[in-house]
């Protein structure tokens, strides 16, 4: 009976044992277990932020190389930029699939793409409009773009989504440490519980003691290899001292150490001295709060003397018994100095900005010379000599009446010309008169204004479907007027036979003005849109110069690009672009 009894509370001891034994297993599977997944959470936070600072690095690379371009012409920098937009995709990919499990993350990433691909396309259009010869409107779209702020749109997005990333890195840490603090009360209890029950159990508590320690060891192990051959510099540090206690490859290859070297150093040794002020008063705040978690620009100096900006992240860790710090370093001294490119680019289009519109104005006040002050005179001048031509005709010699008729020609040229370069000059830059035009209704009443010229001619002129676009339907108007009269104009033998078209191709309307002229020489196809170039005697077509050259300013103010196609003696077709969305 005694012998049952005994054997009993035995056996109940050693199912307590066991349950409490078991029990004291499965927590500290379960600590180790989310040790190893804070690790990974670590770690994949630590490539969220490197993958961040990597997307800011290629966009400001990629501006950088696009600025360069545009102040310089030197088609290097578009290779390079090219080369770059490329990798731009791939990176902003790479920093989503880090934040796939947090949607406010992946938020921010699409946030980032999105001003990152906004200031891609503003950045590629300034490129062609400089490759286009458009320098002032690449320089106005390069101020405009600083006014929308995209890179500093890109920044804060960075910004934002990297202090999430660490704040959340805080909040799991403390919330393990709590957990860790509650775990490790239970597990004392349960402790006692199996010492208590000690006489019964005690091989089998030895076993697991010397298992969990094992495990232990292991994960020690383990996070010793990846703090040896993280990609970035890490070194731990003694709060008190501040001496190195430790320090991976990384350190030691990129500082130009020895391990032995970096062991009897402090971390003082390797700051510039007049850094030292601040560094003491960053030890103080950690003193008085060691478990905060610190991150912070500073610069180091390498044993070579060199001095490189750094970005540091350091938490304080338990050491072989010790408070100590864990710090890991980034370098980002190439980053600082393409910020530093970047700003004086920024000033140098700010300046070029300026000066084109400086540039502009002296246009604009020549443009009032020439419609007031220049032809008042030239208008008295053009009267008189109209006024001896006719009252004096024939009452001199044949000299003196060619040379009257000289002088009244060129005043009547003069004057042209200067009607013209008013023309020319009103054709401005801004979209605010752009309505919806029908371009059918436009190309009806130019053919109205030229119906004597057409039976003149005896000219055959083909109208097709044409389009609505949004513009001005004053330079529309003119554009159509002088292709058509330079079709009537410039005519062969044959009757002129006039076609004018337009199709559908993506995001424009292709317009062409078609006829069965005299052609032009392919190497003449862009002199003839330069202002006052003329291919013809002026005795043989009349004109100034000009029209072309004012088609080609109107074109462009509607978004589009005007050129021809033609074969001497068979005839030329114009062709320009307008986008449907001017």
């Amino acid at each position: 009976m005694m012998r049952t009894f005994f054997g009993n509370r035995l056996s109940n001891a050693i199912a307590i044992a066991i349950v409490a034994v078991l029990i004291i297993v499965v927590l500290s599977v379960w600590q180790y277990q989310r040790i190893r997944d804070t690790g990974v959470i670590i770690r994949r936070s630590n490539a969220l932020l490197l993958q961040s600072e990597k997307v800011q690095r290629t966009a400001d690379q990629f501006e950088v190389n696009v600025k360069n371009f545009l102040l310089t012409g030197d088609s290097s920098f578009l290779n390079t930029a090219g080369k770059i937009a490329s990798q731009l995709p791939l990176a902003i990919d790479s920093l989503r699939s880090l934040a796939d499990e947090d949607a406010t993350q992946r938020g921010r990433v699409d946030s980032l793409q999105f001003y990152v691909s906004g200031n891609r396309v503003v950045l590629e259009r300034a490129m062609r409009l400089s490759k286009g010869g458009e320098f002032g409107g690449a320089a106005a779209l390069i101020n405009s773009e600083a006014r929308t702020g995209y890179t500093h749109r890109i920044q804060s997005a960075i910004d934002e989504l990297e202090t999430r990333q660490r704040g959340l890195l805080e909040t799991r840490r403390n919330a393990n440490q709590q957990k860790a603090t509650q775990l490790q009360w239970a597990l004392w209890c349960l402790t006692g519980a199996v010492v208590v029950l000690g006489f019964f159990v005690f091989h089998k508590m030895r076993v697991d003691l010397k298992r969990e320690r094992e495990e232990r060891l292991a994960s020690e192990g383990k996070y010793k290899m990846l703090f040896d051959k993280s990609p970035l510099p890490k070194w731990i540090y003694d709060e008190n001292t501040l001496r190195f206690l430790e320090v991976n490859d990384t350190a030691i290859r990129d500082y130009g150490y020895s391990r032995d070297e970096f062991l009897s150093m402090s971390i003082s040794d390797i700051r510039p001295r007049e850094d030292l002020d601040r560094l003491r008063e960053d030890v103080e705040s950690i003193r008085r709060q060691p478990g905060a978690y610190r991150n912070g620009q500073w610069r180091h100096r390498k044993k070579n003397g060199e001095i490189i900006d750094v970005e540091v992240t350091a938490h304080a860790i338990d050491f072989e018994g010790r408070q100590v710090r864990m710090v890991v370093v980034n370098d980002i001294t190439e980053g600082r100095r393409f910020e530093e490119q970047l700003k004086r680019l920024n000033a140098d289009l700010a300046k070029r900005a300026a000066e084109l519109s400086a540039s502009n104005g002296e246009l604009e006040r020549f443009a009032y010379i020439a419609s007031h002050d220049l032809q008042e005179p030239l208008r008295m001048v053009s009267s008189f000599l109209q006024l001896l031509q006719k009252r004096y005709s024939g009452q001199l010699d044949a000299k003196a009446d060619q040379y009257i008729h000289y002088a009244v020609d060129g005043s009547e040229r003069m004057k042209a010309l200067i009607m013209d370069l008013l023309e020319y000059s009103r054709v401005g830059t801004g979209k605010e008169n752009f309505t919806p035009i029908d371009t059918g209704v436009v190309m009806k009443e130019v053919g109205e204004m030229f119906h004597e010229k057409i039976i003149a001619a005896r000219a055959q002129v083909e109208i097709g479907m044409l389009p609505v676009v949004t513009g001005d339907k004053v330079q529309l108007t003119q554009l159509f007027q002088n292709l058509l009269s330079n079709a009537l104009k410039y005519h062969s033998d044959r009757p002129p036979v006039i076609r004018i078209g337009a199709r559908e191709e993506g995001s424009h309307w292709l317009f062409s003005v078609a006829d069965n002229g005299i052609g032009i020489d392919s190497q003449f196809f862009d002199k003839i849109f330069i202002i006052f170039q003329r291919l013809h005697n002026k005795t043989d077509y009349g004109g100034t110069g000009i029209g072309l050259a004012i088609c080609k300013k109107i074109v462009e103010r509607h978004g589009g690009r005007i050129w021809v196609a033609s074969t001497p003696q068979q005839g030329s077709t114009f062709y320009f672009t307008i986008h449907k969305k001017s």
